[in-house]
């Protein structure tokens, strides 16, 4: 499956996204958003979307790209949640999480916390990224020139 092309730079015209450090209060109001779902890490928090590369474009939330429906993931049977979005849209920590961090989504279905197991980066924006989904949930964007994934287990 073709990754998401990240490496498309649209500018950013939205004010809706929440800055670094952001309290909760101020995730943006998408319609979508709206419905509850949030990914946290540390105090920085997005709403979360389904959709392709428009969504990812737009540059208003993060975009789950693939995979089931968050929290019935299972990456022992590659059923890996995919979350991404533009680094120039404020998703660049997406690319090279500490190992350890823990990451929080919460939907109207539940909460559920991830911890991150490993990280890659792959030469080239927006580079294909067929075989490299991996473990519950993997978050992308790019990084630099490059291509950053997160990998995460479900707590």
């Amino acid at each position: 499956m073709p990754g998401p092309d990240l490496s498309n730079r649209v500018p950013v015209t939205s004010s809706r996204r929440p800055a670094a450090g952001a309290p909760a209060s101020e995730v943006p109001k998408t319609p979508e958003a709206a419905t509850g779902t949030t990914i946290r890490i540390g105090t920085w928090s997005a709403g979360v979307i389904r959709g392709g590369q428009d969504e990812v474009d737009a540059c208003e939330d993060a975009v789950q790209w693939a995979g089931p429906d968050i929290g019935t993931e299972d990456g022992y049977e590659m059923r890996t949640v995919v979350i991404v979005g533009h680094d120039h849209c404020g998703f660049d920590l997406f690319a090279a999480l500490r190992v350890g961090t823990r990451v929080t989504i919460g939907s109207p279905r539940g909460t559920w916390t991830y911890t991150v197991y490993a990280n890659y980066v792959t030469p080239g924006r927006g580079a294909p990224a067929a075989g490299l989904y991996w473990g519950d949930l993997t978050l992308q964007s790019c990084v630099g020139p490059d291509t950053g994934f997160s990998y995460l287990v479900r707590d």
